[in-house]
């Protein structure tokens, strides 16, 4: 997405520092948006010199796509590491979807910062749902041909249905605030 507009820390006080920015960075788009935070506000907030930003990123859209790549992997780690060793489809989902919603209620602010995006570029909104729906397709397939999945099914649909149930229910849960294990 944006890793020619990132650079990674090199030792470990850049990488608190590093932290540090993205940290709050994710707190004040998802508090004030994308469009009224400034790269001022994420500084001063962090507590770094201006300079000190500059040398992580280009400029504030570099901050939110890392913020934006680091929601996608830890979403797909959190289903993957659920999901291990199932075998069922319906377990593979059941598995997924309640790793989705606790990772939600543990990271609440992942919603606005995701949702944000489809305002700021429409691109970005949908680049990061077509990567879910690609990797959601590749894995469908091999259900289609062990026969759990009907060969008539469009997969890039029954992939957004699938989406979108998470999506939600994910929602809907954290409307009631009271999400748990079962």
């Amino acid at each position: 997405m944006a890793q020619n507009l990132i650079r990674p820390p090199k030792t470990k006080v850049g990488e608190k520092t590093f932290q540090r920015i993205i940290k709050t960075g994710k707190r004040l788009f998802a508090r004030h948006g994308y469009q009224a935070t400034s790269i001022n506000d994420i500084i001063a907030k962090s507590k770094v010199a201006a300079g000190t930003f500059y040398i992580y990123f280009d400029n504030k859209l570099a901050l939110y796509l890392y913020l934006l790549k680091e929601y996608r992997h830890a979403i797909r780690q959190a289903s993957s590491e659920a999901t291990r060793g199932l075998k069922s489809r319906e377990e593979i989902e059941r598995a997924g979807l309640k790793a989705f919603i606790m990772y939600v209620k543990k990271e609440p602010l992942a919603y606005k910062v995701i949702w944000e995006s489809l305002f700021i570029d429409p691109k970005i909104f949908q680049e990061y749902y077509q990567s879910f729906g690609d990797s959601y397709i590749f894995h469908l397939r091999h259900f289609v041909e062990s026969g759990e999945i009907r060969n008539d099914i469009d997969l890039e649909t029954l992939a957004y249905i699938l989406m979108g149930i998470s999506n939600f229910v994910g929602l809907q849960i954290l409307f009631r605030e009271e999400a748990n294990e079962t």
